[in-house]
């Protein structure tokens, strides 16, 4: 809003987002940048007359807030009259790094831009040492934008920060040779098998691909034995329906072996905040509630 405010642009808002009454705004104010996280994108695509709304005054559609799947990019490239860009920033730090308008969208798809000047970026292992390119570890941040700290907070801050002074994002990324990053996941989202890291966005960029998927995430669940077991949790697209071993089948051959789920829930949608990220923490309650009442 404040870029907007700056640029002296007009703000057209919804005070709570409905994908047809977005199309419906956009068509009727002539709205050229439109703003979203993810999920909101996978709801525009799937308004069943999407393709009678007069779309054509979009010029970008920026995308931040979580990950978004290099699926939904794509649709929205092949659907949409507008160029995606992708974003990354967190509350503690503004904007860290974006695509950008002169670059080719397919090149791009799935990263979230180069780090922009005034920032610091690093990618960093367990012990604080910087990963070479194209190995994943948490993002590290540091420029003028950074939160000086939380609050009446100490032990928040001794967490968040490194000695040096640098924030540390609780995301894992990479940084490519190019250096362009590329968000993994969260870290606290980590899925451990049996002493193996599984990323949970590497399951759900393909379970976007399976026709029948509406909208898809992956969480771990406690297993006594190996630590921690896939479970996929997925909002099919109306009228359908799928089943675990049709889901593996799809999958087999995409992923590793140990990286497919083991577990099913099939929901009517997924808990996300007023933003639209998904509440992993609210999902794994609602998939052991169901798990323990089976």
């Amino acid at each position: 809003m404040l870029q907007a405010i700056f640029a002296g642009c007009t703000l057209v808002l919804q005070q709570v987002f409905d994908a047809a009454q977005a199309l419906a705004l956009i068509e009727r104010e002539r709205v050229t940048h439109f703003c979203c996280a993810p999920a909101h994108l996978v709801s525009m695509l799937n308004v069943p007359d999407l393709d009678r709304y007069d779309l054509s005054s979009l010029q970008m559609m920026t995308t931040g807030g979580a990950s978004c799947p290099i699926e939904v990019i794509r649709e929205v490239r092949a659907r949409l009259p507008s160029h995606p860009l992708e974003l990354y920033g967190m509350l503690e730090c503004g904007f860290q790094s974006h695509t950008m308008p002169d670059e080719d969208p397919e090149e791009v798809c799935g990263l979230v831009g180069r780090p922009l000047r005034q920032m610091g970026i690093r990618v960093v292992d367990d012990s604080g040492n910087d990963c070479p390119p194209g190995t994943p570890g948490e993002i590290l941040t540091y420029g003028p934008s950074v939160t000086i700290g939380y609050y009446n907070n100490p032990e928040a801050n001794a967490r968040s920060f490194s000695p040096d002074g640098w924030f540390a994002t609780g995301d894992i990324g990479i940084l490519d040779e190019n250096g362009y990053l590329k968000i993994v996941d969260r870290k606290k989202e980590l899925i451990i098998r049996g002493g193996a890291n599984i990323y949970p966005r590497e399951i759900e960029e393909v379970l976007y691909q399976h026709p029948k998927v509406l909208e898809a995430t992956a969480v771990g669940v406690p297993d006594p034995r190996l630590g921690e077991r896939v479970c996929a949790c997925i909002v099919p697209q109306s009228g359908e329906s799928l089943t675990l071993d049709e889901l593996v089948l799809f999958l087999r051959d995409k992923i590793a072996p140990y990286k497919l789920p083991e577990f099913l829930d099939l929901l009517d949608a997924l808990p996300r905040t007023p933003t639209g990220k998904v509440q992993k923490g609210p999902l794994r309650d609602i998939v052991l509630k169901g798990m323990a009442s089976a």
